[in-house]
């Protein structure tokens, strides 16, 4: 995207925020695993929490726009690349893992999935250079050699983000798609894991962050949020000892 094309997509942001009914503390979520944290967001707000609004794209034009000033307060990614960029930044801080994410293989039928089927499958993708799960799935089929093969026979069809992945499978341009577990629970259909194939899911502040969106992060790394994670296919990080993870 061009410099325009991005400072006209934070206007545009800012200006839908500010004409809400409602001023809500504002946080941008990896579109992935929206369906989760939409879920932690009521619960939050049935708790008595101050109302949030979501955000929901890829993790990098989310950061990206973090950089050029959009109006976000916490942004929760679904892997450290993009957080780690803006706290490099000092744009970011109280930088955590709130989950580990799983990476499967998805097709919209209910019959089961045979992995062999990878090889020859049309197979729509996130973007590797802007979200998590695309890059984790280009990683595995760079591990199993077929990622330049597939992409030459054109047998890749990358997309924006993981509900694109969905909506390209649901539409017969691909057979199968590569999103995160807790997209493939939303879903239906049938997918399986793929071995090794995990990543930490990290957030932040912003400078703009009061204290109603400080509030918020907390409760998505506390123990009420922990159903709602694990529900949605998320393994919780062992803060107790590092390297480690326990469900």
């Amino acid at each position: 995207m061009k410099r325009s094309g991005k400072i006209f997509a934070v206007a545009s942001v800012f200006l839908f925020l500010v004409s809400s009914p409602v001023m809500a503390n504002v946080v941008a979520v990896a579109a992935g695993i929206a369906p989760c944290v939409e879920e932690v967001v009521d619960l939050y707000v049935k708790a008595g929490g101050e109302p949030v609004e979501l955000v929901k794209e890829a993790c990098g034009p989310l950061a990206r726009q973090i950089a050029l000033g959009a109006p976000y307060e916490l942004f929760l990614a679904s892997e450290p690349r993009w957080p780690n960029w803006l706290k490099d930044k000092g744009l970011l801080t109280e930088v955590d893992t709130f989950a580990i994410g799983q990476l499967t293989l998805w097709h919209v039928s209910s019959d089961p999935i045979d992995e062999s089927q990878t090889e020859t499958a049309v197979i729509a993708i996130p973007d590797p250079e802007t979200t998590a799960y695309g890059n984790l799935a280009k990683q595995y089929l760079d591990k199993i050699g077929l990622w330049d093969r597939k992409m030459n026979e054109k047998r890749i069809i990358l997309v924006g983000s993981a509900p694109q992945a969905v909506a390209a499978v649901k539409a017969r341009t691909a057979e199968m798609a590569f999103i995160p577990l807790s997209m493939a629970i939303k879903a239906g259909g049938s997918y399986t894991s793929v071995p090794d194939m995990v990543i930490e899911q990290v957030g932040g502040l912003t400078a703009k962050a009061d204290d109603g969106a400080r509030k918020f992060w907390a409760f998505c790394r506390s123990e009420n949020a922990t159903p709602i994670w694990v529900k949605w296919g998320f393994v919780i990080p062992d803060k107790s000892q590092k390297g480690k993870i326990s469900k």
